[in-house]
């Protein structure tokens, strides 16, 4: 069972490199070191385990799919009166340190990575030059990924100059100074160009399934428009071109080629249905209908990656990259915890444990005008939200102010979120105790794995990007949400993408870097005010004037822990608005 498979892997690996170095402490604290590791295909790939395990370890309220859930215009923050959602939702934390393990983490990444490339000419013993270009090309996806999660979160202003983070290749010369934007950009760009070229262009069908949840040479070409996206769009003015180490460039026909060999060539594709992509779809007899979940049993619905009692990942043939989560989830020390999927657990109904989904803390209330303004003739819409008070979703007993419920709306995501069953015994539970033998605790059991890189994004992304099959592609992804559309009525505009791409993306911890590469941030939260909101059961309205406020001061970018600024003796200089007195001053809950 593959949900056990990987995740043994990367259990063993974190043992073997630490999980709590700051990346201006590298010492061995163990017997493997450099020295006696990185000289068989074996060890690399323990090594690469270690790699991917680093993005699971983030602690999940300080997520980079979170955060941009909940600081974008489609979520509150939700969770508890004591809880640090209201914080993130505005942009503020009562914490010196308060996104300290995204920072950390990620520059685990990179020392995990620079070690890796700086020692993978040692190694003998490889099958095939694939299987060798393979492994390469995944540790430079994975550092590339790396810096540009540290870029689009710290990678913010100095007295107004955007400015960017760390950049280090070499494990042995680290540094804490922060580099110019365009320096560490031309290191993500160079990174998934080398990734592109080495691995080889299996397509999705004929992929060792063994595999699935590595790096792809189609997910490198899918992150490198995204990347091209976002470096020339609003936040750093304008650039036609990614910059390369030495004065190179990338240019955007580059681009084109790459994300549409994507699009055309990867087996990639999308589900019919767009409502069969989540677990709410789940069915527990294992055809269409036979869910426990009476929205998803009155429109026939069946997951792609599960049903019944058998687990069929490997049929999302929207999958391009993901983070995958196992049923090694549990109260066992470490970071046992983070073998299970708990950002569903954040996402959960509040102190509610009822079909179809399951109890956890509340977090990213949908606002309502979101739902409001959504066309009720989009699949999507119901395919993406839950209104609570809405009979065909076949939800009885939901309880409004449960256990002080922040920011509570009467709407909630429905793609990541614990979905539960019934058990045999009338009782409820989360269906990855069926699918997968997980151990029942509402707090470990989520094992749903989050796609990072979809292909509906893929084909949203070359048409905005302009390729020549740009409508065709447009018209892929809104056929689906409309499936009486017309092809070619609806024209391939910026426009038309940018409401495609919230409908089609939401709750995806995209939204949010949309909003900050188009511009569009500032009035697209102004549009929210005076939304009716519930906080702790009494009634209010969403006021946005503190996220904005702090908004137009950090830029939207967030705060370097204090702690790495001290241990870098000054040279680590912190972002505009996070000096001591503007961070708190504002914030209630």
């Amino acid at each position: 069972m593959r949900k056990l498979k990987i995740f043994l892997l990367t259990g063993l690996v974190i043992g073997l490199f630490g999980c709590s170095e700051s990346f201006l402490n590298s010492t061995d604290l163990t017997q493997k070191t450099s020295a006696s590791f990185y000289h068989t295909p074996t060890d690399i790939a323990q090594a690469l385990a270690a790699c991917y395990a680093v993005e699971p370890s983030v602690l999940p309220y300080q997520s980079i799919f979170l955060l941009a859930n909940q600081m974008s215009d489609d979520c509150l923050g939700g969770g508890g009166q004591n809880d640090h959602s209201g914080q993130y939702d505005q942009f503020q934390t009562t914490s010196t340190n308060g996104y300290e393990s995204p920072w950390v983490a990620y520059y685990q990444g990179i020392n995990r990575t620079n070690t890796l490339i700086a020692k993978f000419s040692q190694v003998t013993g490889w099958t095939s030059d694939n299987a060798k270009n393979q492994a390469l090309g995944e540790a430079y996806f994975l550092r590339a990924n790396c810096y540009f999660n540290l870029m689009r979160m710290f990678g913010g202003p100095i007295k107004g100059v955007m400015t960017g983070v760390p950049c280090f290749t070499d494990p042995n010369a680290t540094t804490s100074l922060r580099a110019p934007v365009d320096t560490v950009y031309a290191r993500i760009a160079s990174d998934l160009k080398s990734a592109i070229t080495l691995m080889p262009g299996v397509t999705y069908p004929n992929i060792d399934k063994t595999t699935l949840g590595h790096a792809t040479k189609w997910a490198a070409e899918a992150l490198m428009a995204r990347v091209y996206l976002f470096y020339t769009g609003a936040v750093y003015g304008t650039h036609t071109t990614l910059p390369l180490p030495g004065g190179g460039t990338i240019a955007k026909a580059d681009v084109q080629t790459w994300i549409a060999d994507c699009a055309d060539n990867s087996g990639h594709a999308l589900i019919p249905d767009f409502r069969n992509l989540w677990p709410y779809s789940y069915s527990t007899t294992g055809v269409k209908g036979g869910s426990d979940y009476g929205y998803a049993k009155a429109n026939n619905l069946l997951w792609v990656e599960g049903n019944g009692t058998t687990g069929t990942e490997a049929n999302n043939t929207e999958d391009v990259f993901s983070v995958h989560y196992s049923n090694f989830g549990g109260w066992n020390g470490g970071l046992s915890t983070t073998y299970s999927n708990q950002i569903n657990l954040y996402c959960s109904w509040r102190n509610q444990t009822q079909l179809p989904f399951g109890d956890g803390w509340g977090d990213a209330t949908v606002v309502p005008t979101v739902y409001s303004s959504w066309d009720s003739n989009d699949l999507r819409k119901q395919g993406s939200i839950c209104n609570v008070n809405d009979a065909t979703e076949g939800i009885t007993g939901f309880v409004s102010g449960s256990d002080k419920q922040w920011n509570e709306t009467g709407y909630w995501q429905k793609k990541y979120i614990a979905v539960n069953i019934k058990a045999p015994d009338g009782t409820l539970y989360n269906y990855s105790c069926k699918l997968y033998g997980t151990s029942i605790n509402y707090q470990t059991d989520n094992t749903q794995n989050i796609i990072y890189i979809r292909f509906a994004d893929v084909l949203l992304m070359a048409a905005e990007l302009g390729c020549p099959k740009a409508q065709a592609y447009f018209d892929q992804v809104h056929k689906r949400g409309y499936p009486t559309y017309v092809a070619g009525t609806l024209p391939a505009t910026l426009a038309n993408i940018q409401v495609e791409r919230r409908h089609e993306l939401a709750f995806e911890g995209i939204r949010y870097w949309d909003e900050l590469r188009w511009g569009t941030f500032v009035a697209d939260l102004t549009a929210e005010a005076g939304a009716p909101e519930l906080n702790a059961g009494v009634a209010a309205t969403y006021d946005p004037s503190t996220a904005i406020s702090r908004f137009n001061l950090t830029k939207g970018f967030l705060q370097i822990p204090n702690d790495e600024i001290g241990l870098s003796n000054g040279q680590l200089v912190q972002n505009d608005g996070w000096t001591t007195g503007d961070n708190t001053s504002q914030y209630q809950q």
